[in-house]
């Protein structure tokens, strides 16, 4: 079963929050490439981790830290089973196979995804689980856990867990698997973000029209300049390369490029499969030390 990445179509910080986490104001796009996960039922509440690590060579070793060859009790699957044996004690322990191909601070939410597809598991296994208790479960998790729980894209608000479904039109893309390690908690820091007391979430819950037309019509060159990340300025001082690679991908064909999340990872999409073919093409010839993948959304 896949368990996918998602990349930002913007992502504004307007200000951290009293209970300490930031305001965050996003689209989130579920790409068809991600990890691949298999969940099996154990007996006696037995947590095991087999996992096939294809993360780029740069970043392998941050997952093989928080894997069954390190210490997996910092893994966000081992905490997500420890949450729910928690609360639901009748429930069996799990093996979970995953091949590992989603990097670690890359901002495309690796860890929430495989954390929500065992969430989903085990919301399989029994009736004690409600849709409200899950998704208020997935919430203490992590930020990102929710979306992955609903299908399709999503307009994202509150600390992450607020979800308004959003039209986009289907399309393609080429993604970057940079090799640059940007931590959350210091890019958040970087912001230097003023702290201001919780408004009414319904403040960041709409798009403007032009913009949600765009997502709608597949649009993307129209949204350069409207649906910005409020990252990238750090991002790119920090690691100038990165900027360059955005402007590249839009000088070789990319209608819309960004960088996703918090992390390094940068994003082009394009309309049509011979399109992305070309992009594709074109960025691994002059990026030859880099890993691209391409998707389809």
């Amino acid at each position: 079963m896949l368990s996918p990445a998602k990349i930002n179509l913007g992502l504004e910080i307007p200000f951290k929050r009293m209970d300490g986490y930031h305001e965050i104001r996003s689209v989130f796009l579920r790409i068809d490439w991600g990890d691949d996960i298999r969940i099996e039922p154990l007996e006696s509440g037995r947590f095991e981790l087999v996992s096939e690590n294809e993360i780029i060579l740069e970043k392998r070793r941050l997952y093989d830290e928080v894997s069954e060859k390190g210490d997996q009790t910092k893994n966000i699957l081992f905490k997500t089973f420890q949450k729910i044996r928690s609360r639901y004690r009748e429930l069996p322990g799990v093996r979970i196979y995953l091949n590992k191909r989603i990097p670690p601070a890359a901002g495309l939410g690796g860890g929430s995804s495989n954390a929500a597809s065992l969430l989903s598991f085990f919301f399989g296994l029994t009736s004690e689980f409600s849709s409200d208790g899950l998704n208020d479960l997935a919430a203490t998790v992590g930020a990102d856990v929710p979306f992955f729980l609903s299908e399709g894209h999503a307009l994202v608000s509150g600390k992450g867990e607020i979800l308004q479904e959003v039209e986009i039109h289907s399309g393609q893309g080429v993604l970057a698997l940079t090799p640059q390690v940007l931590s959350t908690a210091e890019m958040y820091a970087g912001l230097k973000k003023p702290l201001q007391a919780d408004p009414p979430s319904k403040n960041w819950t709409s798009l403007a029209k032009d913009v949600g037309f765009a997502l709608k019509e597949g649009n993307w060159a129209d949204l350069e300049g409207k649906l910005v990340n409020d990252f990238e300025p750090l991002a790119f001082q920090t690691f100038p390369e990165l900027g360059r690679l955005k402007d590249r991908f839009l000088a070789n064909g990319a209608s819309y490029s960004s960088l996703t999340g918090s992390g390094s990872c940068i994003y082009g999409l394009v309309q049509g499969l011979e399109i992305r073919d070309e992009l594709l093409a074109k960025m691994r010839a002059e990026f030859s030390g880099l890993t691209f993948v391409s998707f389809n959304y």
